[in-house]
């Protein structure tokens, strides 16, 4: 009877035991699965390739670039000028509209006449009266009729009616209002109908032909500005519209507020591409670099009062023969050797040869020997035949 409850209760544990044997080898494979998984993944990161970063280049050219003295001002013009009428009356008719151009001497608009004309008939009638009376007195003064005095009493009666009459003429030729310049109507003042008087400004003329700039120069810049010395006029609100110059006046007195003088700058403007009242930058030229290194100065990278840019180095077949990536290329990070600079360009005086490539955009994530490739290649306006002259803007 022993002999059989033993049996039984072995009988019974047998499944319990074989199935605790089978969760432990489960277990040790998935943990043997999982460090290989992480062997796996630590040789693959160990092995990972180093790509390349895409960049836009541009070739090192030579060109010129200048020094320059930067000032700002008001376009202004040389012939500005407020018409005031020089009578009063009604405004009869206008003959001319704000932006139309006008010589000297055109009509501007008409003031009433009528009583005008009143004024120079009778200024008129009193002219011949007295020229009559002095005729007359003159005969008798001739045959001793009349004294010296009565005579130049007469004399002096027409003269005044001759001015009197000469004044009512010019009164009747002022009733038509004519532009004292030729130019442009800046501004009209008055509407049809409108009683003015002499003190009213009925219209505001400007000459675009002649353009100028005031510049107040310090005195320490004074030995650096001389009479025609070349120069350049922008405006930041028209980008692209750059107009050629030149210093026209300089005034020999400094300002002891201040401490400036006066520079006027005279505007080559033909197509009046500016206009007179916007705010414009001047650029006097004051020396010149011809046929240099140039590079843009989006190249450059600014790193603790240090300036760097990076050059592109083709990347050469391996030893194995096999081909290098197209456009693929090493960057090298130089040190800027500056010489003179402008808004677009730099000039670079590093020992580099002309038509090395130059990264102009992607710099900014590269260090010496990065792997790059070479999306595009840039070329800017100054870098253009015919354009490697001196930029219209610094």
């Amino acid at each position: 009877m022993k002999a059989l409850f033993l049996f039984l209760i072995i009988s019974l544990s047998l499944p319990f035991l074989n199935g605790c044997g089978s969760r432990s080898e489960t277990t040790e494979n998935m943990t043997a699965q999982e460090d290989s998984s992480k062997t796996s993944g630590e040789q693959h990161k160990d092995f990972k390739i180093e790509k390349s970063v895409p960049v836009e280049t541009t070739p090192l050219t030579r060109g010129n670039i200048a020094n320059y003295l930067l000032y700002s001002s008001t376009l202004e013009t040389e012939e500005l000028a407020d018409v005031y009428p020089r009578i009063g009356g009604l405004v009869e008719a206008i003959y001319v509209e704000e932006s139309q151009k006008v010589v000297k001497g055109q009509k501007l608009l008409q003031i009433e006449r009528d009583l005008y004309e009143l004024d120079e008939q009778n200024a008129s009638l009193e002219y011949q009266k007295q020229k009559t009376n002095f005729q007359r007195i003159t005969a008798l003064q001739e045959e001793q009729l009349l004294s010296e005095e009565e005579y130049e009493n007469a004399r002096l009666l027409m003269e005044q009616a001759k001015i009197a009459w000469d004044r009512a003429k010019l009164n009747l030729e002022y009733t038509t209002v004519r532009a004292p310049i030729s130019g442009v109507v800046g501004e009209r003042l008055v509407r049809k109908g409108d009683r003015v008087q002499t003190s009213d400004k009925v219209f505001s003329m400007a000459n675009l032909d002649e353009k100028i700039v005031r510049a107040y120069v310090p005195q320490s810049e004074f030995g650096k500005v001389f009479q025609n010395q070349k120069a350049v006029v922008y405006a930041d609100i028209i980008p692209g519209q750059n107009l050629n110059a030149f210093v026209k006046r300089i005034s020999p007195i400094i300002d002891p507020q201040s401490g400036t003088f006066k520079v006027t700058v005279a505007v080559k403007d033909p197509a009046n591409k500016l206009r007179p009242g916007m705010f414009v930058n001047a650029q006097l030229i004051v020396d010149t670099h011809q046929n240099t290194p140039l590079i843009p100065k989006s190249a450059l990278v600014y790193e603790n009062e240090r300036v760097y840019f990076y050059t592109v180095t083709p990347v050469p077949a391996d030893s194995s023969g096999k081909p290098a990536e197209k456009n693929g290329g090493i960057a090298q990070r130089q040190e800027l050797k500056k010489g003179f600079e402008d808004a677009e360009k730099v000039e670079v005086l590093n020992e580099i040869s002309i038509g090395t490539p130059v990264v102009v955009l992607g710099q900014n994530g590269l260090k010496d020997g990065s792997k790059v490739k070479v999306t595009n290649e840039k070329q800017y306006v100054w870098q253009r035949p015919g354009g490697s002259g001196i930029s219209m803007r610094f």
